[in-house]
């Protein structure tokens, strides 16, 4: 098992492909410990205190040592802080909220970010309840009663593919407040806007 962990800190394994690649692995070992290889695979991967064989599944490993890695590097001066820094910024950008995207629910928002090792990692934890305070920093308001553009559209329930289609195009005015784009009797103000 520690020749699949090593490497699962860089990797982002869907938990599909993960159960793939165990698969032959778990039906050629469990014969060889004496145990049926169609043993139940959540005994398999529980934990000694319920009877199980106390392996951890590769996917909880991974997703524990990519929190490990944000988490430890957060407070270094290295390259993978600046990495995990920059690549928390661009999937902030692209979902363009007012709160850090860790506290978002990754269902309504997650088709936004770019895919990536954070994305993915994002999405692990949204299905766990685990929670991360990440080291990420949130775009300050403008205005006393400004609104955050897209955080305004999921809010209204938009269709996934409008705000995709939508996205790009904020990106490219550079554009998360709406403050940025109109005045307060709801006239354009970016130069872009026609």
């Amino acid at each position: 098992m520690k020749t699949i962990e090593y490497p699962l800190m860089a990797t982002y394994i869907s938990r599909k492909d993960v159960d793939d690649i165990m698969r032959p692995i778990l039906q050629a070992a469990l014969p060889k410990a004496a145990i049926q290889k169609r043993f139940p695979r959540k005994l398999v991967f529980g934990s000694l205190g319920f009877q199980g064989f106390g392996l951890h599944h590769p996917s909880n490993s991974q997703l524990i040592e990519h929190l490990q890695a944000i988490v430890t590097h957060s407070h270094r001066d290295s390259p993978s802080h600046d990495l995990h820094l920059q690549n928390m910024e661009l999937v902030r950008c692209y979902i363009g909220s007012e709160q850090p995207f860790w506290d978002l629910p990754y269902q309504l928002h997650g088709h936004l970010a770019p895919k990536g090792w954070i994305h993915f990692t994002w999405e692990e934890l949204s299905a766990t309840n685990l929670s991360l305070r990440g080291p990420l920093a949130t775009v300050p308001s403008n205005q006393e009663s400004d609104v955050f553009i897209m955080d305004e559209l999921v809010r209204r329930d938009w269709p996934d593919k409008s705000l995709q289609v939508l996205n790009p195009v904020r990106l490219h005015l550079g554009i998360t407040l709406l403050s940025q784009c109109c005045n307060a009797v709801g006239t354009h103000t970016h130069p872009d806007i026609w």
